[in-house]
């Protein structure tokens, strides 16, 4: 018995569009944060997440930093719920910010330096929606990535500034 070609009826698979053209005709609206998300951690990031044994990296927030987020008197980076692009958190953890204390964090700073004893918190802006407040030790950034991660099971977060270029980070973290 010979090969036969066969006859495929691709009428019925689905045709992938032009998603740009899609969007630039109306016709597909696609999210701030979709629009601007980084195609990859830059790879100094991963470098210290692996050195301090993290898994499970997640993109969960870019966003321009405003005067509340760098606010000394306010000391926090909000992070509203509506803008978070992963669910990061375990349930434990979830179960954890009910409380008004929140969880413990670590962060990587943009210049690579860890800085322990951050905390994470839920305010809740009205009856429906909240924020996660990353809180103590934070520092004004002109504008952030935040990424998490699993550092022996807990939870970590790795901050990336969007502004400066990779060589500038890679210099200011071999100045540390």
């Amino acid at each position: 018995m010979g090969e036969r070609e066969m006859e495929v009826d691709w009428s019925s698979f689905p045709v992938l569009a032009n998603t740009s053209e899609l969007v630039r005709e109306g016709l597909l609206i696609v999210s701030p944060v979709a629009q601007t998300r980084p195609s990859k951690l830059p790879q100094i990031f991963w470098d210290k997440i692996q050195e301090v044994h993290g898994r499970g990296v997640m993109l969960v927030l870019q966003k321009k930093l405003c005067a509340s987020d760098v606010d000394p008197r306010q000391y926090r980076l909000s992070m509203p719920s509506t803008k978070i692009d992963a669910k990061f958190l375990t349930s434990e953890e979830s179960q954890a910010l009910k409380s008004e204390k929140g969880i413990t964090v670590s962060l990587i700073e943009p210049c690579l330096k860890v800085r322990h004893g951050l905390q994470l918190k839920k305010w809740m802006n009205d009856s429906v929606n909240f924020s996660y407040l990353l809180t103590k030790g934070w520092n004004a950034v002109a504008q952030s990535i935040l990424w998490s991660f699993r550092a022996n099971g807990d939870l970590c977060f790795c901050l990336v500034n969007c502004e400066a270029p990779p060589a500038a980070v890679e210099n200011t973290a071999n100045h540390e």
